[in-house]
């Protein structure tokens, strides 16, 4: 869901960080010292677009400070969507948001 979050907010940052990434090989990403796991290339590539971002700084400061969840993701990533109303029924935000 971030990464087609990504895909919306930083289009060009996400081609970038796929190049890169892409400089790996599939021999390179399973043996050590990367050993990745089943989406490790998923956790990467939105590490990557956070290290500029916001440099030094985790993936979760970056989720709240840039526009990884915003108005315009929230209405063109329907799984996000999906979680945003789950959540406000969940939490019974309905009334206070009315």
């Amino acid at each position: 869901m971030l990464c087609e979050c990504g895909e919306i907010a930083y289009p060009e940052y996400m081609k970038k960080a796929k190049l890169y990434l892409d400089n790996f090989s599939d021999e390179e990403k399973k043996s050590q010292p990367l050993k990745w796991k089943p989406f490790d290339d998923k956790k990467a590539l939105i590490a990557t677009i956070v290290s500029v971002l916001k440099p030094g700084k985790t993936n979760t400061t970056s989720i709240v400070d840039n526009d990884w969840i915003s108005e315009q993701t929230i209405k063109e990533v329907a799984s996000l969507k999906q979680l945003q109303t789950f959540l406000i029924e969940l939490l019974e935000l309905n009334d206070a948001t009315n």
